[in-house]
C-alpha cells in the first residue's frame, strides 16, 4: 500500500477519530514504531542509498514507510480530536 496522498487518508480517518473515546484517542497519540521497526527502517534506508538493496527489502522498506505514513496519520487525527475536545 502506498499513500499517494496522506491528506485524502487524513480527511478519512478525521470522522473515525472523532466518535472514538478519549483512552483510544491517547493511546493512538502516542504510536510509535517499534525500537527494531525503526532500526529495520534506518538499516534499509541505508542499502537503499548506497543502492545495495534487493528488491525484496525495497519492497519491505516501501512498506515501512506506508505503514509509518499511517501511524503518523492515526497518530495526527488523534492528537487534533483530543485538542477539539
Amino acid at each position: 500500500m502506498t499513500i499517494h496522498h496522506p491528506a485524502v487518508l487524513s480527511r478519512m480517518l478525521r470522522p473515525l477519530t472523532a466518535s472514538l473515546r478519549k483512552e483510544v484517542l491517547d493511546a493512538l497519540a502516542s504510536l510509535q514504531p517499534s525500537e527494531e521497526e525503526e532500526a529495520r527502517y534506518h538499516d534499509l534506508a541505508d542499502k537503499n542509498a548506497e543502492s545495495s538493496i534487493t528488491p525484496e527489502e525495497r519492497a519491505e522498506l516501501e512498506d515501512i514507510v506506508s505503514a509509518n505514513t499511517l501511524l503518523s496519520l492515526l497518530r495526527q487525527e488523534a492528537q487534533l480530536a483530543l485538542r477539539d475536545s
